[in-house]
């Protein structure tokens, strides 16, 4: 605003309505003190649920876990239908090593979407990194897709999980199509490739 509009404001008739709001804080302020006006006026969370969780996300790239935890959780109780909040909380739990508390994350984005790859993948994923129960593994991921429509990652994870139980021709089997689905994704291919040399393919992805 420009100096002679605020002169020019400044000389209008107040608003009633202004009026008696200022009115009201005179007497609201000295009965409720600061902490009763911050509560009313500044409590309100200017961010959605999902600007939480890309919050959280760009936390989680910086490595500042704690941080990302605490948004992802603002995302998750903003709006209870969300997954990917769930997911990414999970992740991080992982990532420190709590796997007890990544795998309720996982299960409950799971009771909300039953068919999420992620959630799947990442509970599979923490069987495969425990050394234990690989047959619960296998059927959390079977039950979010089959086989054939899983992405390379999942099936990256599925024959890890059969190499885990000895049934390395089913391993071999997805590992290889993991190695066809990740053309283009140097990174994942050059993984899947290591696993197929666990599993006995001597050239990998080849």
């Amino acid at each position: 605003m420009e100096e002679d509009e605020q002169a020019h404001a400044g000389s209008k008739e107040m608003n009633p309505a202004v009026k008696l709001a200022l009115t009201l804080l005179v007497f609201v302020i000295p009965l409720g003190g600061c902490a009763a006006l911050y509560g009313s006026l500044y409590t309100d969370d200017p961010l959605t649920a999902e600007e939480h969780n890309d919050l959280g996300v760009i936390y989680e790239r910086e490595g500042k876990h704690g941080l990302a935890i605490r948004e992802y959780k603002r995302a998750i109780a903003l709006d209870g239908s969300l997954v990917t909040p769930l997911v990414n909380l999970g992740n991080v739990y992982m990532k420190e090593g709590e796997y007890t508390e990544a795998e309720r994350c996982y299960r409950k984005a799971l009771d909300r979407d039953p068919k999420s790859m992620d959630a799947a993948n990442n509970l599979a994923s923490i069987y495969l990194e425990t050394g234990k129960d690989y047959e619960k593994g296998l059927d959390i991921l079977l039950a979010a897709s089959p086989r054939g429509d899983m992405p390379a990652y999942a099936l990256d994870t599925l024959g890890m999980l059969y190499l885990g139980l000895g049934e390395t021709d089913k391993a071999v089997e997805s590992l290889e199509e993991a190695c066809t689905k990740a053309a283009g994704d140097e990174a994942l291919r050059a993984g899947i490739s290591a696993n197929l040399v666990k599993a006995g393919v001597p050239g990998g992805c080849g």
